[in-house]
């Protein structure tokens, strides 16, 4: 069986969405169609972000954060929130487009405080839980 489509959806589409549409498509393939948007899209992705994923071979250099509204066609099978702020949001969208809803509360790594080993640290705590919630996909 192949993947559903994905739409992962957080506050500003620069940290745990842009990591989840990477993983996604890390795990089921390059074909894997998964996309990520964020309900107050950021200007740019986090570097610390672009730091972490490049460990695991995902380059987001050059990844544009969008909106929630902005995701256009075709509707997701699925939408995962990451971030609580967002559920409410990313739950409407998915009954606006027929989509299955799931929450995947993830901490934002943004708020970890400390040198830049520990900031780092809590990005890549961030980037293995998302990595291991899409390792036990489930569609329920």
């Amino acid at each position: 069986m192949s993947a559903p489509s994905v739409l992962f959806v957080c506050g500003r589409n620069a940290i745990r969405s842009p990591m989840g549409e990477g993983l996604w498509r890390l795990a089921h393939g390059d074909d894997a169609y998964a996309r990520s948007c964020g309900v107050i899209p950021a200007a740019f992705v986090d570097g610390f972000t672009v730091t972490v994923m490049q460990e695991v071979g995902i380059d987001l250099e050059d990844f544009s954060p969008i909106a929630l509204r902005g995701v256009g066609d075709p509707p997701a099978d699925v939408v995962i929130s990451l971030s609580t702020a967002a559920d409410r949001t990313a739950r409407e969208y998915a009954q606006e487009t027929g989509a299955l809803f799931q929450a995947w509360p993830i901490p934002d790594p943004s708020e970890t405080p400390g040198s830049r080993e520990d900031r780092l640290n809590a990005y890549r705590d961030t980037r293995e839980a998302i990595k291991s919630r899409i390792a036990s996909w489930n569609m329920g």
